[in-house]
């Protein structure tokens, strides 16, 4: 009797665990958890800068110590499902983190900080750039930018984590909370149309911090007849965007339908997307219910080029 309570135990617990799904971590839980590994490590560096250099939507995190003998500790964001670490560089402390300018180069942003430099009162200027998982710091004259136009910009500082000298999960999860209330994502109307091998397509999309993004069944439809056609797919099993090269759209109907208006909801995309079954890594944003993606990203994943002719979005397929 034992044995077949056991049995039957189990039996539900198996199926119990086959019917649960669990929801992908967010950047912010994620983000907690690694703040709070990192402040028990060494709580002397206790000061947190989140900024969005590569303006997808999702901060990086830079811990430091702001002293003449601080420096940066540790850098890191979320790629995908995942958190990664960033190399940081030893030329500059966090404070140059904490006050960023953006400029406006002919439509390309330039991410400047400043700080004063170590056992001086020179204040030093640095453009910021983010390369893959490496930052670098390059010292500029305040000249080099200045006749550029300022974008507005935030990034969010805090030094406010301990409690009796330990790292606070309730003080670091409200600081992580609140960073959309300093840099609210917001996508508008984009009205660049597109074109596929010469033929123009009426395909409406959003600007999202500068970067155009398009709905990915749209892009699917368009690219259906071409030898860079994909098809999309949501798989319930893993609670992920599956997407299949080489392989005929599947019409579900309303494709290049979309009327766009000022988008209301905008979150960034937190499920994993699969391409051909491989896990990868793209930036995107569920706007009003749809998923939408950068062109250059599924240009990348997919197999054709991309352009820009100053008014049309250019794709070429095989």
């Amino acid at each position: 009797m034992k044995k077949i309570t056991a049995a039957l135990l189990t039996a539900i617990i198996t199926i119990c665990a086959a019917n649960v799904s669990f929801a992908a971590e967010t950047w912010r839980d994620a983000f907690v958890t690694r703040l709070m590994k990192l402040l028990s490590q060494d709580p002397t560096y206790s000061e947190v800068v989140l900024t969005d250099l590569d303006s997808n939507g999702i901060p990086e995190a830079f811990v430091y110590r702001n002293s003449s003998d601080g420096g940066i500790s540790a850098g890191f964001t979320m790629t995908g499902s995942a958190i990664t670490s960033i190399s940081v560089p030893n030329n500059i402390i966090g404070a140059c983190l904490a006050d960023i300018t953006v400029y406006d180069k002919d439509g390309r942003t330039i991410f400047v900080g400043r700080e004063i430099a170590r056992n001086s009162s020179t204040i030093c200027f640095y453009k910021l750039e983010l390369s893959g998982d490496a930052l670098t710091a390059t010292r500029i004259n305040k000249s080099d930018v200045s006749p550029y136009p300022v974008i507005t910009y935030e990034d969010m500082y805090g030094n406010d984590f301990l409690s009796s000298g330990y790292p606070s999960r309730t003080k670091i999860q409200s600081f992580i909370d609140s960073y959309d209330k300093v840099n609210t994502v917001t996508a508008s109307q984009s009205a660049a149309p597109i074109k596929v091998n010469g033929t123009t397509w009426d395909v409406s999309g959003y600007s999202v911090n500068n970067s155009n993004y398009y709905n990915i069944r749209d892009i699917a439809m368009i690219l259906r007849n071409t030898g860079a056609c994909f098809n999309v797919d949501w798989d319930s099993s893993l609670n992920a965007v599956a997407i299949t090269t080489l392989t005929k759209y599947v019409i579900i109907g309303g494709e290049l339908e979309g009327t766009l208006t000022n988008a209301q909801d905008i979150q960034e995309n937190t499920a994993p997307i699969y391409v051909d079954g491989q896990l990868v890594e793209l930036a995107a944003y569920n706007i009003d219910g749809s998923n939408y993606f950068q062109i250059r990203d599924l240009a990348d994943i997919i197999g054709f080029t991309v352009d820009w002719d100053g008014e049309s979005v250019l794709i070429t397929t095989t």
